[in-house]
């Protein structure tokens, strides 16, 4: 597992924010998740014309500031890919097969095999 997690709002790790709360597909500092409370509350009270619409946290940046942030976008990638990656290892530890596998995250047996086997396993 990652030694500092990142947040997956914020893309600080937990050696800046302290504490978070965690889920298998993301985890959230306080201060995101305070924000995220506020915003929600303030829907609320104030409904957008398209309460669907995506937020897009980017259209605050500038360029610079948007290019800046790119890193730790493929930093949490990676904190995902290896999070998966630590899931099919605890469902091939269970002695679930790569069909189950495969099916459960919509590819080929195959596919998951050549993805989630380490080379050194082959």
């Amino acid at each position: 597992m990652l030694e500092d997690v990142l947040c997956s709002y914020c893309l600080r790790g937990r050696s800046v924010t302290g504490p978070m709360a965690f889920s298998p597909l993301a985890a959230i500092c306080r201060d995101c998740a305070r924000g995220a409370l506020e915003k929600m509350e303030q829907a609320t009270e104030h409904p957008r014309r398209d309460p669907d619409a995506p937020f897009s946290f980017w259209s605050h940046l500038s360029d610079d500031e948007l290019l800046g942030r790119l890193p730790q976008v493929a930093a949490a990638g990676t904190q995902v890919e290896e999070h998966l990656q630590s899931w099919v290892g605890a469902a091939r530890e269970r002695g679930m097969s790569w069909a189950r596998i495969g099916a459960a995250l919509g590819m080929t047996r195959q596919s998951a095999w050549e993805r989630f086997t380490p080379r050194d396993d082959r």
